[in-house]
C-alpha cells in the first residue's frame, strides 16, 4: 500500500502517463528523452533511484531498456533493473543518500553520464500544524530554509479514497510557504488525512539526446496526520 501512495503522490504526472511500454532498441536513440530521480523517504528511511526513458519526450512512449539490445542504466555503479511499479528503472537503498550518478547507455553504445544536483535541503512540518479547515485559505510555513533556484516544494493532502485529495506547491525563488487554497481543498473529505511534503531540486541534464531530460534530487519529510473540518 505504501507503494501505491508512492505512486500517487511522488511525480504522478511521470510516472503515471502510459500503462505500456516498449522495448527502447525500437526507436531513435536521439528521440529518447531521460529523467532521472533520487528520493529520499525520511518515512521509511529509503533513497530510491529511478531512471524512466521515454521515445519523444515526457508524454511520449514508455520505454524499457533490455538488456539484449545492451541498453542499460546505471546508479552509482549499480545496474538499475525495469520495475514496472515505478514505470522506470528502479533500486531502492537503506539509509539517505544525498545524490549520486546516474549512466546510460543507448543501443548504440552512447553513454550519457549526469549527477544529481546538490541534495535539497531538508524541511519538516511545523509542531502545531494538526488541523486544516477546508473553507478557510490558510498558510503552512514549512521548518527549514528558504527555497533556492530551482528548487520547489509540494505539498499532498489524501485519504485512501480516491478522489478526495488536494495538492500545492511553490517553486518561487526566497519561498518559506506554501499557500492553501479553498478551490483546491474543496474535494477533502472530511475527518482524518495524511499531509506529504516534499522538496526538490530539479535542472536540465547535462548529458542527453536532442530530446533532453531532466534530473533531480527529492526529500520527503515524516508525514503530518491532521483533521480535516469545515
Amino acid at each position: 500500500m505504501k507503494n501505491l501512495m508512492y505512486l500517487l503522490i511522488a511525480g504522478a504526472g511521470l510516472m503515471m502517463t502510459s500503462c505500456a511500454k516498449e522495448d527502447s532498441s525500437d526507436v531513435n536513440q536521439d528521440k529518447i528523452y531521460c529523467d532521472y530521480e533520487v528520493f529520499y523517504n525520511a518515512n521509511e528511511d529509503k533513497t530510491h533511484a529511478v531512471a524512466r526513458f521515454w521515445f519523444g519526450g515526457p508524454t511520449g512512449t514508455l520505454l524499457e531498456l533490455s538488456d539484449s539490445s545492451g541498453a542499460n542504466v546505471t546508479f552509482n555503479g549499480d545496474v538499475l533493473p525495469y520495475n514496472a511499479l515505478y514505470s522506470g528503472h528502479h533500486k531502492e537503498y537503506a539509509g539517505k543518500l544525498t545524490g549520486g550518478t546516474f549512466v546510460y547507455t543507448n543501443t548504440d553504445g552512447t553513454v550519457f553520464t549526469n549527477s544529481t544536483p546538490s541534495g535539497a535541503d531538508t524541511l519538516a512540518f511545523p509542531a502545531d500544524f494538526d488541523t486544516i479547515n477546508k473553507s478557510v485559505a490558510q498558510t503552512l510555513a514549512w521548518n527549514g530554509s528558504a527555497l533556492g533556484p530551482d528548487e520547489q516544494v509540494s505539498i499532498f493532502v489524501g485519504s485512501w479514497t480516491w478522489g478526495q485529495d488536494a495538492s500545492f506547491y511553490t517553486s518561487d525563488d526566497g519561498a518559506t510557504e506554501v499557500v492553501m487554497g479553498v478551490t483546491q481543498m474543496a474535494n477533502l473529505a472530511l475527518g482524518t488525512s495524511t499531509v506529504y511534503m516534499d522538496r526538490y531540486t530539479g535542472v536540465d541534464v547535462t548529458e542527453g539526446t536532442s530530446k533532453g531530460g531532466r534530473i533531480r534530487y527529492k526529500y520527503r519529510c515524516p508525514n503530518a496526520t491532521v483533521q480535516v473540518v469545515e
